[in-house]
């Protein structure tokens, strides 16, 4: 039987006939059917629901305190408001949803709409912060070497061309490719729904190729970074390697590490065997590539988490605090010793 189409097994499809999934290849009553085994993971379940509410909740101050600050004005920053979108929308699949069918046992057949309506934002949300990740170590890359010739679709109002490729490919993953579907089995996200006895069906050939290449990407311009900065740091002025650029490089580093930790698993597994822990792995990683990113911002980024504090703290509590921090700072006048110049 010939290979299906991309188009024929995705969202856009699905919309296109009534929100109607191709029962040809989702057809739950079809008794050729293997669907997994169910199995109902409590404390996983609790876990991804708990941690993926948490995330969520603390990174939308973040992209809002970020929208409202002056970072938006570089490049960086702009494509870091569009990683944000992404992976707010990959921890409503990784996290949230996640955790509920985990507490509920299930498996396509018994949310099929929902699963693969979840499936679609989760791959397309992943690939698009895939190519995030990429534009966002290359724009390091050309922060730290301005030479480079690719650091022209970083200036001015190109940037917002950069976003629109990556908004766009996003978009073409989550609508028009293969959506992943969730097995309570093994607490992850397998393309195969299992309601076939044709698993050469369910490949998906574009997120195959998303994560080899990103996971080549990532590593190898990361590793450059790295060289780069040791380089810089040793043989240039402490001018040449800014403190903003160390802090800038440190976050994009931890950002995009799970990314391709995350990526590296998923190839593997979806071609070929993996132990359980294996799988229960690149599920954390995914999540953690999304979820850890408003962490970083809290932790390591002074404006956005000044931002937050004054966004979520009463003013009163934030102008008593701001008082106490200034008085505490302010030193009083010193005389020198010698002719008695205050300075």
């Amino acid at each position: 039987m010939t290979q299906p189409s991309e188009f024929e097994m995705s969202l856009l499809n699905a919309i296109i006939h009534g929100y109607t999934l191709n029962q040809k290849y989702y057809n739950c009553s079809d008794p050729r059917g293997i669907e997994g085994i169910k199995v109902q993971q409590d404390l996983l379940g609790w876990y991804f629901l708990v941690t993926g509410v948490v995330f969520v909740t603390l990174y939308i101050p973040c992209v809002i305190s970020g929208l409202k600050s002056d970072l938006m004005n570089t490049s960086c920053y702009k494509i870091m408001l569009c990683l944000s979108v992404f992976d707010i929308l990959s921890l409503i699949t990784n996290s949230i949803a996640t955790g509920f069918f985990c507490l509920t046992a299930s498996n396509f057949c018994d949310y099929p709409k929902a699963i693969f309506t979840f499936g679609a934002m989760g791959c397309g949300s992943w690939m698009g912060g895939c190519l995030s990740c990429v534009m966002l170590a290359i724009n390091r890359c050309c922060d730290l070497n301005p030479n480079l010739k690719l650091r022209w679709i970083f200036v001015g109002k190109r940037t917002y061309v950069t976003i629109g490729v990556i908004v766009t490919y996003g978009l073409y993953a989550m609508f028009l490719t293969k959506p992943i579907i969730f097995t309570s089995e093994y607490v992850t996200w397998f393309f195969n729904p299992r309601v076939s006895t044709n698993p050469l069906w369910y490949v998906n050939l574009a997120h195959t190729t998303n994560n080899c290449v990103v996971s080549i990407c990532t590593t190898s311009l990361y590793t450059y970074l790295c060289i780069l900065l040791i380089h810089k740091s040793r043989h240039a002025s402490s001018e040449a390697v800014s403190r903003t650029q160390r802090q800038v490089f440190f976050q994009s580093v931890i950002i995009c590490s799970f990314n391709a930790i995350a990526a590296y698993i998923y190839v593997y597994m979806q071609y070929f065997y993996s132990p359980p822990i294996i799988m229960l792995i690149g599920q954390f990683a995914w999540q953690f590539s999304n979820g850890s990113v408003c962490i970083v911002y809290l932790t390591m980024n002074r404006t956005i988490r000044k931002g937050v504090y004054e966004m979520l703290v009463p003013k009163k509590i934030c102008e008593k605090t701001r008082a106490t921090v200034n008085t505490a700072t302010v030193k009083p006048p010193t005389k020198s010793r010698s002719n008695g110049t205050v300075f």
